[in-house]
């Protein structure tokens, strides 16, 4: 679609085709670059205004027009809405994993569910050391020992793990390993599991 149709100021007021013809003085630049940027609510600051007189010189009409269109056009465009997000209140776990499928790449969401596995087995990691101190001091060695052994197995941050080894997914009996990973990701188009 050809659009090369000037607004304001003989800015383009849509999609540039064509390189924008003509001449303005570096000073008249600035004043529309002031008043295209006002109109867009933004705040200049003092570097900002140096940033403005210094493009408003240097600056060819054309590419002058084109990027002074560009804000113009932003700023006269309808919000984007933003992705509705489950309360961190209320939202069930099943709400939550379906919301993070949807943003998250299935490689950044294994290394995010990996993340908290890790410090969750850690903990219980830990856990297991307490009661293995408990038992040395009650003279059960053996079992100390055993204990301790296998805390430092399972525990991620001394070389056990990754916990979970493979995405884990809402969509097939509660929390497990997916079997359909990624074909079982909501996508933003219908919602569904695919």
């Amino acid at each position: 679609m050809a659009h090369n149709a000037a607004g304001a100021f003989g800015v383009p007021a849509g999609p540039v085709e064509a390189a924008p013809v003509g001449f303005r003085p570096g000073d008249e630049q600035g004043a529309i670059l002031r008043d295209i940027l006002h109109a867009a609510g933004v705040e200049l600051g003092a570097y900002d205004e140096r940033i403005v007189r210094w493009f408003a010189e240097f600056a060819d009409w054309s590419t002058f027009a084109v990027m002074v269109s560009w804000v113009a056009r932003a700023a006269q465009r309808e919000p984007v809405p933003g992705v509705a997000l489950p309360s961190r209140f209320d939202a069930p776990p099943a709400e939550v994993d379906q919301h993070l499928r949807r943003i998250l790449a299935e490689d950044t969401y294994l290394r995010y569910q990996q993340c908290i596995g890790g410090h969750a087995v850690r903990e219980a990691a830990k856990d297991l050391r307490m009661e293995a101190a408990e038992a040395q001091a009650h003279g059960h060695l053996a079992a100390a020992t055993t204990t301790v052994e296998a805390a430092n197995y399972i525990d991620p941050f001394k070389g056990g793990g990754p916990y979970p080894f493979q995405l884990l997914c809402s969509q097939h009996n509660g929390f497990g390993p997916c079997p359909g990973a990624p074909a079982c990701t909501p996508r933003e188009d219908d919602g569904r599991p695919r």
